[in-house]
């Protein structure tokens, strides 16, 4: 289960709270100093707080920066709102939500100890968390799915984008549903002898039904869309490498058409293959990113930490979880990389000066007609318009 906001100080904070009740007084104990003292959290630092600081800083505005020009490249530009971009224009849309939410909640709130957000907060916050990582997940998997069938069935009427926000709205609806438990059990409290209140995941007795729901939530989260996710992009894999073989095995007739329907046909192999570079590479990344928050909630539940972990909890939860955070940066990095559409959108969205200092005025500044998706269709044979056409579904893939 992803790190949620005030789960992992339950531990922490029912350890302190037993060496609190020593002492006499209306005087509360400050949870940092305590922890500090009696087993040397590092959180509890300045220095330690200043590093993720910076880190988390970079990683929101990185993120924030790089999805709106994702969402802003998308909408300002008709050819790019294909039904695959649509779908990664919702997941820009969540990277935003994360960033405004649980990049800078989740960290205040680890090293402050104290729940400082109200109590609508403390339960609305963990809730959309848990919605950002399953939409996140499953839209991965809605696109790798999409991919599937075009590749696999190339005469296939593809989706439509009305279909395609169907398909996203009962992302929506699912994700919610499944992570709803953790809106109910977030519970904003106090401890005695201590300031401040907490914002704690409480299942008061069924503390065996938490580490069930962590566990079916993290099958669900994510075993279960990475295992389909891998099954469909090995059989795109093979069904790219098949086809490249069958025709490298044909003889290149010498008649000029069919020596130019062969490079159209080499060049759609290839922005297929570039096209499932970007798609598989956001997958690894956002399996890199969410592994080890995930990893070490589970086994935080079932208490299989090591011991030099739990001294450390908060430190290596909020690393774990700032790692979780960059999952919100790789994908417009991706994009400017492997998708020469939205990099070349991008480049529009700079302003006139930043261009030239880059020395970018003349790569792919007049958007998507250079691109070869743009280009085959302006041959004037009937049959090579034909040639686009058959595999257009695919090609707007890019």
């Amino acid at each position: 289960m992803l790190l949620e906001i005030g789960t992992i100080t339950i531990g922490n904070i029912t350890r302190a709270r037993k060496f609190g009740e020593r002492m006499n007084g209306s005087d509360c104990l400050n949870l940092n100093s305590e922890l500090w003292l009696y087993r040397e959290d590092l959180s509890s630092r300045w220095y330690i707080m200043l590093v993720f600081a910076f880190l988390y800083l970079i990683i929101i505005a990185a993120g924030i920066i790089g999805n709106s020009c994702v969402i802003l490249a998308i909408t300002r530009n008709k050819s790019l709102q294909t039904v695959p971009n649509l779908f990664i224009l919702s997941l820009s849309c969540s990277d935003i939500v994360v960033c405004c939410t649980s990049a800078t909640i989740t960290p205040i709130t680890a090293f402050k100890k104290e729940w400082i957000f109200g109590e609508a907060l403390c339960r609305i916050a963990p809730f959309i968390a848990g919605i950002s990582l399953c939409f996140s997940t499953f839209t991965l998997t809605a696109i790798s799915i999409d991919r599937y069938i075009l590749i696999r069935f190339p005469m296939r009427k593809p989706i439509t984008h009305y279909q395609a926000v169907g398909v996203i709205a009962i992302i929506c609806a699912f994700a919610a549903t499944i992570t709803s438990p953790i809106m109910f059990k977030q519970k904003l409290g106090e401890f005695e002898n201590f300031c401040g209140q907490y914002c704690t995941e409480n299942w008061g007795a069924n503390e065996s039904q938490r580490k069930i729901y962590g566990a079916a939530l993290m099958f669900l989260q994510l075993v279960i869309p990475l295992t389909i996710i891998i099954i469909s992009y090995t059989a795109i894999s093979l069904k790219i490498g098949q086809s490249m073989i069958l025709k490298g095995a044909k003889k290149q007739k010498t008649d000029n058409w069919e020596m130019e329907l062969s490079d159209q046909q080499r060049i759609a192999v290839k922005r297929r293959q570039r096209t499932n570079r970007m798609l598989i590479g956001m997958v690894v990344a956002f399996a890199c990113s969410w592994i080890w928050s995930v990893t070490f909630n589970i086994l935080r539940d079932y208490e299989y930490l090591p011991e030099l972990i739990k001294t450390q909890e908060y430190i290596f939860g909020i690393a774990t979880h700032c790692i979780a955070m960059t999952s919100t940066v790789w994908n417009p990095l991706l994009y400017a990389v492997l998708n020469l559409q939205l990099r070349a959108a991008f480049i529009d969205l700079m302003p006139h000066w930043l261009r030239r200092h880059l020395n970018l005025e003349g790569d792919n500044s007049s958007p998507l007609l250079n691109h070869p998706t743009m280009t085959i269709t302006n041959k004037p044979s009937k049959q090579h318009t034909l040639i686009p056409a058959m595999d257009n579904h695919t090609c707007q893939q890019v």
